[in-house]
């Protein structure tokens, strides 16, 4: 692990590789999570993932290992944990996952499960969140999950969706834009895995004609594998903010997959952003252009940049754009003025936030909290976890052309604060 992705998993987005994996198996339903490990890291998976996941609280449990089990194994801890499942009845399937200390202990895990016996399979893999951050943990327990599937007749003009994770600030909706949007222009969609896709969605997701990868730290690992093993083409499309972005990506995506049509539907959500676009000018005649002296985006990579590129292609104007990734990224902003790595360029997002005199943070509650801290008037809204002084209740999404409407929204309303309240607002 290196210390950039231990800086970040443990500093800034306050999960590690064992939540990731976590967060992916529990999103299977019928699945259940065992923790090998103490009830720390039990803990501290269930506050991530259980704000998005209802399912979560009913099927990650954790065998709550002593410092004893260290020296004389856990097998004991591990069959308690997996008789507990049982006597709930409703598992279709578990995944064991050892935390960093059970892992390195050397317990036969797959042995101790197949000597329980139960009435479900268990998949078992090492978590540790030594081996990485939540992206990290999330890829590989994707990749574990391809390992599972069989190779099987593919389906004509089908795509999977890799990339999606339901523990993502609005994941769900993003994921249930994508296939919106895909279904709209005649493709069929197979599977969205780590976002509402059963096990048998994922099973058939080798029969599938193209690998779609919207989130490359969590996607492009299985796309990789999956491309070896079944021979699916793939490629990576990031997420799709914006109504121009959007329809660009979708134009992007049918020329790529040489299936489907983006007509009519095009023409249909063009109305849709026409009318939005519509109120925004009638804003500007009242209030002046949506301009903000200074702005700084910082989320995961396919939010970051795509939600950047929109901002200064189709809605504000700004002096200054500047975009904080949380994990790395191949993909840049060209429209950017700054493009920097949370760990790795430390020294200058400190002056970053130290310069600062006023404008736009689309972030989450971390990014916020420091400016508070350093006294810096701004005006927010939150588009990445952690988010803890601004809710989202609605089914609406941040990406695709229904994204677009509500992000447009968000800016005019933080707009509209700025200049109402000016340097008091924070």
């Amino acid at each position: 692990m290196s210390k950039c992705e231990f800086e970040l998993s443990c500093h800034h987005n306050d999960t590690c590789g064992l939540t990731g994996s976590a967060a992916f198996f529990a999103s299977i339903p019928g699945s259940f999570v065992l923790i090998n490990g103490p009830l720390w890291c039990y803990f501290y998976a269930m506050k991530y993932i259980d704000d998005e996941n209802s399912r979560a609280a009913r099927c990650i449990s954790c065998t709550g290992t002593s410092p004893s089990s260290l020296v004389y194994g856990t097998e004991k801890e591990i069959l308690r944990g997996l008789s507990r499942i049982q006597s709930q009845g409703s598992a279709e399937r578990v995944f064991l996952e050892s935390n960093c200390s059970t892992g390195l202990i050397g317990d036969d895990v797959k042995g101790i499960a197949e000597e329980f016996g139960g009435p479900w399979p268990v998949y078992t893999m090492d978590s540790g969140g030594l081996k990485g951050s939540f992206e990290k943990g999330f890829a590989r327990a994707f990749l574990r999950v391809v390992e599972e599937m069989k190779e099987g007749s593919t389906v004509p003009a089908s795509v999977n969706v890799l990339g999606l994770s339901e523990v993502y600030l609005k994941g769900r909706e993003e994921g249930n834009e994508i296939r919106r949007i895909l279904k709209g222009c005649g493709i069929r969609v197979i599977s969205t895995p780590g976002c509402e896709s059963r096990w048998h969605e994922i099973m058939e997701a080798p029969k599938a004609s193209f690998n779609l990868v919207v989130r490359d730290e969590l996607g492009l690992p299985a796309a990789k594998e999956m491309e070896k093993r079944f021979h699916i083409p793939y490629a990576s499309v990031g997420l799709p903010y914006g109504f121009e972005g959007s329809r660009k990506w979708t134009e992007k995506v049918i020329s790529l997959l040489s299936f489907g049509k983006a007509e009519p539907f095009l023409d249909q959500e063009k109305e849709r952003a026409e009318e939005v676009l519509r109120k925004g000018n009638g804003l500007e005649s009242l209030w002046g252009s949506l301009w903000f002296d200074e702005v700084l985006v910082a989320a995961p990579p396919s939010e970051a940049l795509g939600i950047a590129e929109a901002l200064r292609s189709e809605w504000i104007d700004t002096a200054r754009l500047t975009v904080h990734l949380l994990s790395p990224a191949d993909r840049t902003c060209p429209l950017a003025d700054e493009v920097r790595l949370v760990t790795e360029d430390d020294e200058d997002i400190k002056k970053d936030y130290e310069n600062w005199k006023d404008g736009l943070v689309l972030s989450s509650s971390h990014e916020t909290t420091r400016l508070e801290r350093l006294h810096k008037p701004f005006v927010s809204c939150h588009i990445a976890r952690p988010s803890y002084d601004e809710c989202s209740f609605s089914d609406l999404p941040y990406c695709g052309f229904r994204g677009a409407a509500l992000l447009y929204e968000k800016i005019w309303n933080a707009r509209l604060r700025q200049i109402r309240y000016g340097k008091h607002i924070k």
